[in-house]
């Protein structure tokens, strides 16, 4: 396995803060700030910037900075119409080969989404959320699928912790994660493609309309 090297650490962690809200598009993000504070040169953090540019998560304006890249509507409409695409399909497959082990953990991490909930911690139960998901992908076993769709739900983690935080919804997507858990313990490929497609769907509008 490759060593990561001192960029990769760095992409790693300024990606969190733009995902955490910690960096914003208000503001150019300053190479000399963040150099202080990961106590590093500034010649990984440029290019840690000039990666997270690639993605989508920045824009690169010459002469004003770097600044982080809002998502548009249409955005969001195409990463959850991919996600729906390769999640069902993901999951259709799995159904008859996910086992007893695979239901156990998926039921204890239901378990630990009702107490995010319980709790009211949008951040708690978005990580379960996210956790949820990528054990299909991680199962299922392409690397391919699983770092696109892990690209994807990057580029709207901020806005799906804001909606997760609206009343109501941290119960509606644990009652739809249930649901779909429910169909795969009945070995119901098509109940369970149904129920995840509704729960994605259902992401999907309430993001768009707010």
């Amino acid at each position: 396995m490759r060593k990561r090297s001192k960029t990769d650490l760095v992409y790693e962690e300024i990606k969190k803060l733009i995902l955490r809200g910690e960096l914003s598009s208000d503001t150019p993000i300053s190479e000399n700030h963040l150099a202080r504070r990961f106590e590093i040169s500034r010649t990984p953090i440029r290019e840690a910037l000039k990666r997270l540019h690639m993605e989508g998560f920045v824009r690169i304006i010459p002469n004003q900075g770097v600044f982080v890249r809002d998502v548009s509507i249409n955005e969001v409409k195409d990463i959850y119409d991919l996600r729906i695409a390769l999640e069902e399909f993901v999951i259709k497959e799995l159904t008859d080969t996910l086992s007893q082990d695979d239901l156990s953990l998926l039921e204890g991490n239901l378990a630990r989404q009702e107490e995010a909930l319980l709790k009211n911690d949008a951040f708690a139960f978005h990580e379960e959320d996210r956790n949820f998901h990528d054990y299909f992908m991680k199962v299922y076993g392409n690397a391919m699928i699983t770092d696109f769709i892990t690209n994807l739900r990057d580029r709207i983690e901020g806005i799906n912790i804001n909606m997760l935080k609206q009343p109501g919804n941290m119960r509606l997507f644990w009652g739809e994660h249930k649901k779909i858990l429910e169909a795969l313990h009945k070995r119901d490929a098509e109940g369970a493609t149904r129920e995840m497609d509704e729960h994605l769907k259902g992401g999907k509008d309430r993001l768009l309309r707010g």
